[in-house]
């Protein structure tokens, strides 16, 4: 499992505003485009469902925290040149992926480390890059160290979606990231109060990258705690890691990670 950089992703997104006025016929700005989009899904789903299906989500950031064990070296960012366009930030997901060309015949790829996302997070950046017309053929090349792996592949551990492999892939019900972080004793999740769409249009778009950069770390801690259980990473590598991600939490900038970096102190309570 540590045999190359680990790559730990995490989408935000918001119903599609475009979407809802071109197939919907809903007219108003953006914000109260979204509102009745979401009012109108829970009342066809009689409750059940506030959001869309996966096409008709909008990505507003894509986080990722790397953990590179060759390097030596982690780090956490939101991806893309421009914030405020999709487009931007989806190719700088797939940007993650270079093909190989003749100056770099091979190439090794990253294990992507999610939590579902096998279920939303990669099916929602297939149809938007699709609908943006982005080219991403080092994600799906099959070539060099890919022979006999994708990211698509379920069971392979190019990508581990966390969530679908503790279920046993959907043998027993799929638990929630927050719940999961609970069992643990790791920060849960937090830096919002309401929904996504609902910060973003009250012009906090940076909280709710905080909050995707948060998810992507919480997401690597679940599968660092994984690692341990089935043996592939040693309580002394955990150890190391801990302090490189200590580390990184003590240099974040926005206020609420203080309270993260506390959480994280003694953790794991049981090393």
């Amino acid at each position: 499992m540590f045999d190359r950089p680990l790559v730990a992703f995490d989408i935000e997104t918001i119903p599609d505003p475009e979407i809802g006025r071109r197939v919907m016929a809903i007219e108003g700005d953006d914000h109260a485009v979204v509102l009745e989009m979401v009012r109108r899904r829970q009342e066809e789903s009689k409750g059940a469902q506030k959001y869309p299906q996966q096409p008709w989500h909008r990505i507003v950031c894509i986080c990722v925290t790397v953990l590179d064990p060759g390097a030596g070296t982690i780090e956490m960012r939101a991806l893309g040149s421009d914030p405020r366009d999709e487009r931007s930030i989806i190719e700088g997901f797939f940007e993650l992926f270079p093909p190989l060309t003749p100056s770099a015949p091979s190439r090794q790829s990253p294990r992507l480390v999610s939590w579902n996302g096998g279920g939303f997070d990669l099916p929602v950046l297939r149809y938007r890059g699709m609908k943006h017309g982005i080219a991403a053929p080092g994600f799906y090349r099959t070539s060099g160290d890919r022979q006999n792996a994708s990211y698509g592949n379920r069971y392979h551990d190019l990508h581990v979606d966390v969530m679908d492999v503790l279920s046993g892939y959907g043998a027993s019900a799929r638990a929630g990231l927050g719940t999961t972080c609970n069992l643990l004793d790791l920060p849960g999740k937090s830096f919002l109060e309401g929904e996504v769409y609902e910060h973003y249009f009250a012009g906090e778009r940076a909280r709710v990258v905080e909050y995707c950069k948060l998810d992507t770390l919480e997401t690597l801690l679940v599968f660092l705690a994984w690692s341990v259980h089935n043996g592939s990473l040693s309580h002394a590598d955990l150890a190391a890691r801990m302090t490189q991600i200590r580390a990184l939490v003590a240099a974040q900038d926005y206020p609420a990670w203080a309270d993260v970096g506390k959480r994280l102190a003694s953790w794991p309570p049981w090393a």
